[in-house]
């Protein structure tokens, strides 16, 4: 279970919605950018640290060990998870680094991004991080009162 950033091609008049399921049935087997690719990690190193980089036939993803934040990047989408590890004040320092990150994937990629959680474009959601870091204390709490081991219960 991972809180999750979408980016994918949107038009002005189109809602999220419309945006995503046209994503979900969009099939594409380019390779994205490398240039694009590469900015995105040296981002990535400058906000998180030292990150593992795999590079796929059709997409590229980097992982960050100590936060288990992923990226993933293909032609025409683009993704970023943290698991619910965090609550507190490591739930905001998690939620400034993963919409940092949605800002240089935005700004590189082109493709606007949009935190489901909160039902907002990322645009909107980086202006209110309090929100999603709500949203990881809410999910801490429902993983203890379900006695679900995770290491935002422990």
């Amino acid at each position: 279970m991972s809180y999750d950033l979408i980016f994918v091609p949107r038009r002005d008049d189109q809602s999220w919605d419309d945006a995503l399921d046209a994503a979900e049935e969009a099939e594409c087997d380019e390779r994205p950018s490398g240039e694009a690719w590469a900015r995105l990690v040296a981002v990535a190193r400058q906000v998180l640290g030292e990150v593992s980089v795999f590079e796929g036939a059709h997409n590229y993803e980097l992982t960050h060990e100590p936060t288990g934040i992923q990226v993933s990047y293909f032609a025409e989408e683009a993704g970023i998870t943290v698991p619910y590890w965090y609550r507190g004040g490591d739930a905001g320092a998690v939620v400034t680094a993963m919409y940092q990150l949605g800002e240089a994937v935005q700004a590189v990629t082109g493709l606007p991004g949009y935190d489901p959680q909160l039902e907002l474009p990322l645009s909107d959601a980086v202006a209110q991080p309090e929100l999603a870091a709500s949203v990881f204390d809410e999910v801490a709490a429902s993983f203890a009162e379900r006695e679900i081991s995770s290491p935002s219960n422990g």
